[in-house]
């Protein structure tokens, strides 16, 4: 039988133990990420890419999840509907498969995944989406990101 995973809607208290929400800001203010930014370990090459994905539909099935020891990774809607994020925290080298976190996200809201935070790849809803994605690396994949299978798939439902 595969475990659910219900999605709560994000907000930057729930998210918290993982990374950053940003919101939208009000007409004509300002949001500022700065203190979580973070790079180590020889990544020093920015990488600022833009990303176009197909729509996905739920329930979604997550098999395997991925993280980034060296940097903080940050994913900004720039044309884009609904977006699932599913995370966990670090157990021994591998997500922690029971303490997984699904989170619905507006199209108007970014994350920043901080240092090391075990997170399923992006997945758009509804229509194929565009992002902007910020981080650092180190010019060697191998370095930059690492991939764990879960123990079982999982099913993120709303």
């Amino acid at each position: 039988m595969t475990a659910v995973v219900t999605l709560e809607p994000l907000t930057a208290a729930a998210f918290a133990p993982f990374g950053d929400v940003v919101d939208a800001p009000a007409l004509e203010g300002r949001a500022a990420l700065m203190q979580t930014l973070a790079a180590k370990d020889g990544a020093v090459a920015a990488q600022l890419s833009f990303n176009h994905v197909k729509p996905w539909s739920l329930p979604l099935r997550a098999r395997e999840m991925e993280r980034h020891n060296r940097s903080s990774q940050c994913f900004v809607p720039l044309d884009v509907s609904r977006w699932v994020l599913l995370v966990a925290p670090d157990k021994g080298g591998v997500p922690d498969a029971t303490k997984l976190r699904g989170f619905m996200a507006r199209g108007d809201q970014a994350v920043n995944y901080h240092l090391g935070t075990w997170h399923h790849p992006l997945r758009a809803l509804d229509r194929p989406g565009r992002f902007a994605m910020l981080m650092w690396t180190t010019g060697r994949k191998a370095d930059d990101e690492e991939w764990a299978t879960l123990p079982a798939p999982v099913s993120l439902a709303e």
